[in-house]
């Protein structure tokens, strides 16, 4: 029911002649829906378990291309736009920048159109509302296997990466381990801990510290020098400063939790990031996460890894 909920909040980033059709949507398609999608001139989409379904007129799916489906006009998007932004753009320069805008409850809008040379986004073409999902027992696949050092979460788009982390860090917060354990978690976009404004949406865990900041580097260091974690916790690494900090908290005895976008194992030791976070000696584990939902995660040691390269 939450997520059903989360939906129909998610909403008030979308123009009020799509968000009507999307109100009437059935229950069982907003419980499970992950993404909205708003094109301009192209039908309105939700994504469901992974699978892409077209939305009519009069709030039904399907799956494929019909006289009769929602269509998103340039006016829909430049309403949406303005919603999402809270009808100031310059407020939210910064995570556009970055291609998103931070929403309510956790949830994401990624944007597309012209982003100028000086980080200006305008002419937008399309928006995807990305729905956070807090699904408990998500990580029960990794609990049953991990041996309370680094993690590496990995998997490709769209695989619950987040969502998997999430559930991981509020169980062994509350002490699936047999104690209370100690994480912080840096949340740079809100996702993790569904932050917007202040306070947390999202169950986190009893024993979990949430700073919400941009800057994951800064953020690590400051989760060691003042609230003394057994974890950190935080989504992707996408910098050498924030990896530089990741050594650091392994050099000072604290574990990390942190998620990965790859197709498969291989492609962590490929991508230069991940390669010499592997390296560093911070991660002792990866989970890899199935491209379908409902497969079962895979829980392997670096060891493992490395002597898959060399076969």
């Amino acid at each position: 029911m939450k997520n059903q909920e989360r939906f129909n909040q998610a909403l008030y980033g979308v123009a009020p002649s799509l968000r009507s059709v999307l109100s009437r949507l059935p229950d069982t398609v907003k419980m499970n829906a992950e993404e909205i999608r708003l094109r301009e001139g192209k039908p309105l989409a939700v994504t469901v378990s992974g699978e892409t379904v077209f939305v009519r007129q009069n709030g039904q799916v399907c799956f494929y291309l019909s006289t009769d489906l929602c269509r998103v006009t340039a006016a829909d998007l430049a309403e949406s736009f303005r919603l999402l932004c809270g009808s100031s753009v310059y407020a939210h320069d910064d995570e556009l920048r970055n291609g998103f805008i931070m929403m309510k409850n956790g949830c994401r809008a990624g944007v597309c159109g012209t982003l100028s040379a000086g980080g200006i986004m305008k002419d937008v073409t399309s928006v995807n509302i990305r729905i956070a999902h807090e699904v408990f027992g998500a990580a029960n696949g990794i609990i049953k296997g991990f041996n309370y050092g680094g993690l590496l979460i990995a998997g490709a788009p769209g695989s619950g990466k987040t969502t998997v982390l999430r559930d991981l860090v509020r169980q062994i917060s509350n002490g699936a381990s047999g104690r209370l354990t100690r994480v912080t978690v840096i949340d740079s976009r809100g996702e993790l801990s569904g932050s917007f404004g202040s306070g947390a949406s999202n169950d986190l865990g009893a024993d979990t510290d949430v700073l919400m900041t941009p800057d994951k580097a800064a953020g690590c260091e400051i989760a060691l020098r003042t609230m003394f974690p057994d974890f950190i916790a935080f989504d992707e690494i996408g910098s050498e400063a924030e990896l530089k900090r990741v050594s650091e908290c392994f050099c000072a005895g604290v574990n990390v939790l942190t998620t990965a976008h790859t197709g498969n194992a291989e492609e962590l030791l490929q991508r230069g990031i991940t390669r010499s976070l592997i390296n560093s000696g911070a991660i002792s584990q990866i989970a890899l996460l199935p491209r379908l939902h409902g497969g079962e995660i895979r829980l392997i040691s670096v060891k493992e890894l490395f002597c898959a390269e060399a076969v």
